[in-house]
């Protein structure tokens, strides 16, 4: 399934069929970033300006979003039937099956050899996906050579698992959906059929391109979505009264004609996570930070019930501040308690007979503090020893990813190869550059811990 792009230059025609609004503002080529949105006039803002300079606003009816998700099924019966078999599992996948009729309703309006009947209902989104980019730079969609460059960073495993979940999600979606003999037909039996490649290259879309509003929750917005991100953003957005989302210039700024206007995607995003949501690192953040997952304890006889209780993410962030680095990791506590220290797990029925996992600490039932283990144990005579335990084990698993990574470094066989784009492995060099020495000063960190 492909479909003929729609140049940019086609773009503002859409825009003003659309009631999409432009305010001295224009989409050009920006150095190193592909398309952006400048100025045409040199504008300005001061302690004096009472309202806010306005350079975008997007229509309400615009903006995809959850709800946009369930207006589009009342619209669109086969839609509703389809939501309704996958389940309302998340934004995310609502909006990603929003997404995938309209590429391939895009696909077959530019298919020469399409024979396609079956349609559903266009929206403005049918020809908005046409402007997007199907290159977007974010690891799920790098080859296999320049997946291969993450390998040894936090991102290595995450890269995987999350490959793992797309592949799952599709299967799914294509089991399900060919039960539905409008769906088979739509989506399966043309030359325009999905393909793994087409969901993945949908949830990149999301990742990339989603914001987070204020009311409409995460979401999905035309035109805004083509603001570049910058550390000292000159302009941010949020939803107008109608419902609509507006591009403001922040206060006491200036932009000379021409200038590139941005906004920030996140100030407190860790570098990986830069690279894995957006495809690129901002050199000029300040944020030095990883993510690192501990390993479950393989003799310790409690683990399973330990993660099952915590039900989140088993990791621990490594923050580089002001030449120092700092660690948290609301598991690594409960990971370091045993059995003889007072920790237990029972499974009880309750008055509906159901059953249920229950954690104890001292003979009391503590699974709601299964985050804040710290307060637990906070008065207890070997609070040393449990604090040690934890500096330990720490040091081991910060120990052993230095050392995965170091020996990734350098690889000629994986930097050199010809397939690989010199984008792919400037980040992956930065990204391990980064790691590197938060990993170096996670290890000093845990040394003066322990001694």
């Amino acid at each position: 399934m492909n479909w003929e792009p729609l140049s940019i230059n086609s773009f503002p025609a859409w825009a003003l069929l659309q009631d999409v609004t432009f305010n001295n503002v224009a989409l050009s080529e920006v150095a190193g970033k592909g398309i952006g949105i400048t100025t045409s006039v040199e504008v300005e803002t001061n302690t004096d300006t009472v309202t806010p300079i306005k350079f975008l606003e997007i229509p309400y009816d615009l903006v995809l979003s959850s709800e946009a998700v369930d207006e589009y099924a009342k619209v669109d019966q086969n839609f509703k039937a389809l939501l309704e078999k996958m389940g309302r599992q998340s934004t995310r996948l609502d909006i990603m099956l929003y997404l995938l009729p309209h590429m391939v309703q895009a696909a077959a309006a530019t298919d020469a050899v399409s024979n396609h009947t079956r349609r559903c209902a266009s929206t403005p989104w049918t020809e908005y996906l046409r402007f997007l980019p199907s290159g977007v730079p974010v690891p799920t969609l790098w080859s296999e050579e320049e997946k291969h460059l993450l390998n040894g960073t936090s991102l290595e495993e995450s890269l995987q698992a999350k490959l793992a979940t797309l592949d799952k999600e599709f299967n799914e979606f294509r089991e399900k959906s060919s039960e539905l003999p409008f769906w088979n037909s739509f989506l399966w039996e043309s030359p325009t059929a999905c393909s793994l490649a087409h969901w993945v290259l949908a949830d990149a879309w999301y990742r990339s391109r989603c914001l987070e509003l204020p009311r409409s929750g995460a979401s999905m917005v035309p035109a805004l979505d083509m603001v570049n991100h910058s550390t000292n953003p000159s302009a941010y957005y949020e939803e107008n009264n109608a419902g609509g989302v507006d591009l403001l210039m922040r206060p006491t700024s200036k932009l000379s004609g021409g200038e590139e206007i941005s906004i920030s995607y996140g100030e407190a995003k860790s570098p990986a996570e830069m690279l894995f949501s957006y495809g690129f690192i901002d050199q000029s953040s300040s944020i030095r930070e990883m993510v690192l997952n501990l390993p479950m304890v393989e003799d310790d006889p409690l683990s399973m019930a330990k993660a099952h209780i915590f039900n989140g993410p088993r990791v621990v962030t490594l923050t580089a501040t002001d030449g120092s680095v700092t660690w948290t990791s609301p598991f690594a506590l409960l990971m370091c308690l045993n059995e003889e220290d007072g920790l237990e797990f029972r499974v009880l029925q309750d008055s509906e007979g159901n059953r249920q996992l229950r954690m104890f600490w001292l003979e009391a039932d503590v699974t709601d503090q299964a985050h804040d283990v710290q307060s637990l144990v906070q008065d207890h005579l070997l609070l040393p020893v449990f604090q040690l335990r934890v500096v330990v084990t720490l040091h081991d698993a910060v120990a052993t990813q230095l050392g995965h990574l170091e020996s990734h470094l350098d690889l000629p066989n994986e930097n050199n190869a010809s397939s690989v784009r010199s984008s792919c492995r400037d980040a992956s060099e930065l990204l391990k550059r980064i790691e590197r020495g938060v990993l170096a000063g996670a290890m000093e960190t845990l040394d003066n811990e322990v001694s």
